[in-house]
């Protein structure tokens, strides 16, 4: 299991939006969550806010000391802005390493052909240049499956895949990259436009926060009030 420059990488390419650190959001103290250590796991929570984006938030934990590693981060943006929904996860397990990566659409892309063409399609070019190593495929939840972009990264790697470490970070940051792009280029939307889509997005982050399968271990390691904010501030 090599180290992976994640937080690096992460904040070199978010330089475009000059993230500055956040300390509360929506009245709270929230640096109280910036490390919190426990015999089971220890967590680094880094909170950013910018232009155009409602936060940024992205995550490390070594959870039973160090045989598995998640790294992740998400970024919501501001309700007058239609940008899609910036996730992305790296999980480093004993026997192989998981990824995921999306801009998820705001827009129900089925009804909204423009929200396709813009944000959608840009991506199919880095989905088709990673689809074919080893143990990419499919989402496994059916309940995330439904609200993701057609050109969703997901893989459950070996780790006798060449460089699969670095892969990893390279399909995330090829994603990113782009939706900095996009951020670069947005514009506020129609405030009637924007109501059906951030209908949407807060549906789609309640649904995320209440099935995110680390609740479990969350709470085991910090018990249900902080595990329940931690979810709070990713979703």
């Amino acid at each position: 299991m090599k180290a992976i420059p994640y937080f690096e990488k992460i904040l070199e390419t978010l330089t475009p939006l000059n993230p500055r650190p956040m300390k509360t959001y929506r009245g709270e103290d929230i640096s109280r969550f910036e490390k919190i250590e426990t015999d089971m796991m220890t967590q680094d929570l880094r909170c950013f806010k910018a232009d155009k984006v409602d936060k940024i938030i992205t995550l490390k934990a070594d959870i039973m000391g160090g045989k598995i590693i998640v790294w992740g981060t998400t970024i919501v943006p501001a309700d007058e802005y239609p940008l899609p929904l910036f996730t992305s996860e790296i999980v480093q397990a004993v026997n192989h390493l998981s990824l995921r990566a999306d801009l998820i659409p705001l827009a129900d892309c089925g009804r909204d052909m423009q929200y396709l063409e813009k944000y959608m399609v840009p991506m199919e070019e880095i989905w088709k240049k990673y689809k074919d190593i080893a143990g990419m495929g499919t989402e496994r939840y059916l309940w995330q499956r439904v609200m993701l972009s057609p050109f969703y990264a997901y893989g459950k790697c070996k780790y006798d895949i060449e460089n699969i470490e670095e892969k990893a970070l390279e399909i995330t940051i090829d994603y990113l990259k782009l939706y900095t792009k996009f951020w670069a280029e947005a514009q506020k939307a129609d405030p009637a436009y924007m109501e059906l889509l951030n209908g949407r997005k807060r549906a789609m982050l309640k649904t995320m926060m209440e099935n995110d399968p680390g609740e479990g271990p969350l709470k085991k390691a910090f018990g249900e009030e902080t595990a329940s904010k931690i979810l709070g501030l990713l979703f």
